[in-house]
């Protein structure tokens, strides 16, 4: 997510701009969404429409200056932002890449804790049956006071127990299911693309074999495709070839 940090001085009270970048970030976050700005050393879970909980903290005063500024941008905005009953206090770490690790890895242990209505958890989805649906577009505002259109989407699984839609924002996909899943794309005919790395880039064009580069649109249907494969070279594999069991 890019999401934009507040001020580092103790006097900072949100201005116009933030609260109006405040109000479209968050509403794009659902229920049970986790939010966790790089390098802030804080993280929080969206408990319901109007509150946020911390569920963990850096135990440094650079991350708790960060927390004490969130709950003035929240206020602004009227959600409330509790401090969370058990909230885990955090060692620092010895290197700033250590910290972004763990942060990633407890926003990951988070989501594995996701449960449908049912109470399914959503790890034991069949994740790779994901369809992406398209929202809608719209403008935000940016830091220059310009706006610029960005595509809203919503990663969709079915609950095998109770057969339940469960619409997620595909950041939060990508921590449940990894960045295996998250980087492969059914279009409407029901073919398959994944994206490659380098070297399976390299692996396939030394065998002859030719991949696809992908756009925001199929060339040849008009097809929108999500912003997070947008400039990936991918491998496509029609319907028919298409296994339950495939990787």
């Amino acid at each position: 997510m890019n999401e934009h940090l507040p001020g580092s001085d103790d006097d900072w009270e949100p201005n116009e701009e933030a609260v109006e970048w405040a109000k479209q970030f968050f509403a794009e976050i659902g229920v049970d969404g986790v939010w966790s700005p790089e390098g802030s050393g804080v993280t929080y879970v969206r408990q319901d429409e109007n509150t946020f909980a911390l569920v963990r903290m850096l135990d440094h005063p650079t991350a708790k200056s960060h927390h004490a500024r969130f709950k003035k941008l929240f206020d602004a905005i009227g959600v409330e932002l509790l401090d969370g009953d058990g909230a885990v206090l955090i060692p620092p770490a010895i290197s700033a890449q250590e910290n972004l690790e763990r942060e990633f890895e407890h926003k990951r242990e988070i989501a594995q804790n996701w449960r449908c209505d049912c109470e399914l958890p959503l790890a034991e989805f069949d994740l790779a049956k994901r369809v992406d649906e398209f929202i809608e577009e719209k403008d935000v505002l940016l830091s220059n006071g310009d706006t610029t259109p960005i595509q809203i989407w919503r990663c969709c699984v079915i609950c095998p127990s109770c057969e339940k839609k469960v619409r997620m924002d595909p950041d939060d996909f990508q921590l449940l299911a990894g960045d295996d899943l998250y980087m492969r794309w059914k279009d409407r005919e029901g073919g398959i693309y994944k994206a490659l790395t380098r070297i399976e880039i390299c692996d396939l064009t030394d065998a002859g074999i030719m991949g696809v580069a992908l756009g925001s649109k199929l060339l040849d249907t008009n097809e929108r495709v999500p912003p997070w494969m947008w400039g990936t070279y991918c491998i496509y594999r029609p319907e028919v070839l298409q296994d339950e069991s495939e990787d």
